[in-house]
């Protein structure tokens, strides 16, 4: 405790005690002294709470040695304290602290966390003018390790988080066992049975030997889908001109609405300050609001108090600018309600009302549904105003059209507040008209031999694999495949196709070129607009020569609700029933998810099932992937109902999760969570001893992964979307096989490879270590792994799952229809098949290839 007594202080004089009996720098602060052979000057509470009472005590009493927090020290003036020595303590010391307090003077920075009892590093004097100051190195007792995710010490320079040992550790948190657990771990540095505590400090050894302060893992926020270290946006708030002593906090006065807001001293102008700090920083740096205070809050123990900081005032109603076009007005009103405010002025940013990149995607959803037209999410960034946005939608207009959501709106098929919606509600005439469903029960059926073949989501993970799967299929009958792909022309949409395919591997892309030459054609389309975003004579073109409909596209999101997946996913799939019911009759393969069985009883989910009857009503309760598995649901619902009125064939696919396949490098759905998990695994180098609950004597359980090779379920979809010429076929695409291959067995697989991954056996202390290595991985490798969605989530919800024996829902059509048209590579014995080692240790090695591992 008393190591700093060591430390380049003045032998005897008077030192001041300031600070509650219950704040462990006052043990420092009066046995320091005694110790040092000096006297102890207790300051009144009245007059430590007083900057300019402290300020006249201390110089009356011509102290010698001040023990202060940084922010005590700068509310505090250095003028007629010049012999005395300054020790900071308790929290970060800003740079300016320093540069105040430093020159002609010793000044310490000491650092020692509570649960360590004691001091357990100083720094030497330290430099007015020399950057961030250094905490120290370790003092006599102490041990200090700065280490990575994977409890490996980090080399110098390089940040790690801070565990601490010695003689002053304490036992643990009393009536907290999972916190001191949580905190208090094994130290693999010294003899057994000896602890460490981790300290959630951020730091790196400098070359001077002494450790640099970086920051606190829990001071890093996500604001608008970004890591913000807070310590940064306030070192660039206090440096400019006018501004004392600044603070920097993330808070959430509306539930789900986290911005930053800084608060300030001083004479400067906050609004001129924030306007300095966007000319400075990122746009997601700058505070949402600056806040001018006469002094920053102090708890009793001299920190900043952030419960103590006012709530700003976002909004200044003098400066409210109303919308002045229609477009400006609807623009407002979708502003409104994805941001939950009352109202939004033309020039107020979507950004410093609170929005962040996921409620951008909800912003350009409600945009296509609402107005027609699909932007990208870059254009909120670009544009964050209502004005500015407004503004790119005139050009998105004149550039390609107005590309228009076809047919009704969510709210007037289910009603605008509906938080049920009924399969009832999805009846065709609200999306097609009266005269193309009179004519459909008489017009001719399919075309005997499938010729033309138009493909929707042919740049999606599944759909390349469709485009050669057809592109062979047509090669033998000299047809041709149609893909609509979304581009501002042909040309464009071609090249976008081809990029593709242009993707890690050369061999995929020579044969989709050979295959593509004679029996390609790429529109420029979209499902989700009216007539497709095509001209009425492609439009008729299409609904006269096309055999068969292939759609795969759907606008995929786990986040957005569906009344904001509506419009791609739902009235784009009533487009193209029009087209399947205009001229003759056009089979229609629909691929949807596993997800349309969300909350039907297990029992009643079958492949013979209509999905009306057994699912008659849906919740719209926001959780995850609840609105696209809705948008499926609802566009088999309609299918459904173009089966019933005019005889349309139609074959319903229902996957679950597509794995990579092995006949071609790189390409991979790096989108996907399991995906993600493998490359985070290979990164960590840690994994739990099993992912799925133990059994009572703690031993891993047998457990199944449902799961398919993308390119077996190509093949599939191809094959027995073709043969469904009449009636209504529905196929759960889907692992059935009670093999106790499981996400463990995925690992072990892995490790066999000889890529080095460590088992742990407390899930618990796996997701800790598992967080903190995701943390340090590089951007780019942070951004493709389970990081961000674990940040959306939440650890505290993860836990081990139950395991699962087979598919979640029987397979007996699907499983007998490949076996009767031999779909597989053996031929021999085609069934659905099995994952194999091969399968997955080949996503390693293609993300070692895109440069991810």
């Amino acid at each position: 405790m008393f190591a700093p007594l060591d430390a380049p202080l003045p032998a005897g004089g008077v030192w001041s005690q300031s600070h509650s009996l219950v704040f462990d720098v006052s043990v420092w602060e009066i046995f320091g002294a005694l110790l040092h052979g000096g006297r102890v000057l207790v300051v009144p509470d009245a007059t430590a709470r007083s900057p300019q009472d402290l300020h006249a005590l201390l110089t009356a009493e011509n102290v010698g040695v001040l023990t202060q927090t940084p922010s005590e020290a700068g509310m505090l003036s250095p003028e007629g304290l010049d012999s005395a020595a300054l020790v900071v303590a308790g929290e970060a010391c800003p740079e300016e602290v320093v540069d105040r307090w430093a020159p002609g003077r010793t000044m310490l920075n000491v650092y020692g966390p509570t649960e360590t009892t004691m001091c357990v590093a100083i720094s030497a004097p330290l430099v007015p003018e020399s950057g961030t100051p250094p905490i120290g190195s370790p003092v006599p007792g102490a041990a200090l390790f700065v280490l990575d995710g994977r409890l490996r010490p980090a080399p110098t320079g390089v940040i790690g988080e801070l565990y601490v040992t010695g003689a002053g550790l304490t036992y643990g948190y009393v009536r907290r066992g999972g916190l001191t657990a949580s905190r208090f771990v094994a130290c693999p540095f010294g003899v057994p049975g000896q602890r460490m505590y981790r300290t959630g400090d951020l730091v790196c050894w400098g070359a001077d030997g002494q450790l640099k302060y970086v920051g606190r893992a829990d001071d890093q926020v996500k604001i608008r889908g970004h890591r913000v270290e807070l310590g940064e946006v306030r070192a660039a708030l206090a440096a400019l001109d006018g501004v004392g002593q600044a603070a920097v906090i993330a808070r959430e006065d509306r539930p789900g609405d986290r911005r930053l807001v800084g608060y300030v001293t001083g004479p400067a102008d906050p609004a001129g300050l924030r306007a300095a700090l966007a000319d400075r920083l990122p746009a997601y740096l700058v505070p949402a609001a600056v806040v001018a205070v006469d002094a920053l809050p102090l708890t009793v123990n001299g920190k900043l108090d952030t419960r103590a900081l006012p709530a700003p005032q976002y909004t200044d109603r003098d400066r409210y600018r109303p919308p002045a076009t229609p477009i400006e007005e609807t623009l407002a009103d979708i502003y409104a309600q994805v941001l939950g405010v009352e109202r939004v002025g033309v020039e107020e940013s979507f950004f410093d009302l609170g929005g962040d990149s996921l409620s951008a995607m909800r912003l350009i959803a409600a945009i296509h549904t609402t107005l027609g037209i699909q932007l990208p999410v870059r254009a909120v960034f670009d544009a964050p105003s209502v004005r500015s946005l407004s503004q790119q939608l005139d050009r998105h207009v004149q550039d390609f059209g107005a590309e228009r959501t076809p047919g009704p709106g969510f709210a007037s098929v289910h009603g605008r507040d509906a938080t049920e919606i009924y399969a009832s509600d999805l009846k065709l005439e609200k999306f097609i008209d009266a005269a193309t469903l009179g004519t459909a029960p008489a017009l001719p059926g399919p075309s005997s031999q499938v010729r033309t073949v138009l493909l929707t989501g042919a740049t999606g993970f599944l759909g390349r694999y469709l485009v050669l799967q057809w592109l062979e299929q047509l090669e033998l009958v000299d047809g041709k495949l149609i893909c609509l792909v979304r581009a501002g022309s042909d040309e464009e949409a071609r090249q976008r196709l081809e990029k593709t395919f242009d993707s890690g591997d050369p061999k995929l892309l020579r044969y989709f070129q050979d295959l593509a030459a004679d029996h390609l054609e790429v529109i420029a389309g979209d499902k989700g607009a009216a007539n497709l975003g095509l001209d009425e004579r492609t439009w008729q073109r299409l609904a006269d020569t096309v055999d068969l409909i292939v759609d795969s596209a759907a606008l995929v999101n786990g986040v957005l609700p569906y009344g904001e997946l509506f419009g791609p996913n739902v009235a784009g799939t009533a487009e193209l029933i029009r087209v399947a019911l205009t001229t003759k009759l056009k089979p229609y393969t629909y691929v949807s998810t596993a997800n349309v069985g969300d909350g039907v009883e297990p029992a009643a989910f079958t492949e013979d099932a209509d999905i009306r009857v057994i699912s008659p009503t849906r919740t719209l309760d926001g959780g995850y992937s609840n609105g696209y598995g809705n948008s499926k649901w609802a566009g088999e619902v309609l299918l459904r109902e173009a089966h019933d009125l005019c005889g349309l064939p139609v074959s319903v696919f229902r996957c679950d999760l597509l794995l990579a396949g092995v006949s071609y490098a790189g390409q991979l759905n790096l989108s996907d969570v399991f995906t993600r998990m493998v490359l985070s695994l290979a990164a960590t180098g840690v994994a739990p001893r099993s992912f799925y609950q133990l059994d009572a004597e703690g031993n891993r359980q047998r457990a199944h992964f449902d799961a398919l090779p993308v390119e077996f379920v190509a093949e599939a979809v191809t094959t027995l979307g073709a043969q469904v010429m009449d009636g209504f076929e529905t196929y759960h695409v889907m692992n059935p096989h009670d093999d106790g291959v499981g996400i463990d067995e995925y690992v072990d697989w892995l490790i066999e490879a000889g890529y080095p991954i460590e088992r742990i056996d407390d899930f618990g202390e796996w997701l800790q270590r598992f967080e903190a290595a995701l943390r340090e991985l590089p951007e780019q490798q942070r951004q493709h792994s389970v990081f961000p969605l674990l940040q959306s989530a939440g650890t505290e919800l993860v836990e081990p799952g139950a395991p699962a024996r087979g598919s979640l829902a029987p397979t007996d059509r699907f499983r007998a229809a490949v076996q009767e048209a031999k779909i597989g590579a053996d031929g021999d014995d085609p069934d659905i098949p099995h994952v194999t080692a091969p399968v997955i240790v080949k996503y390693v090695t293609d993300l070692q290839l895109l440069g991810l591992l």
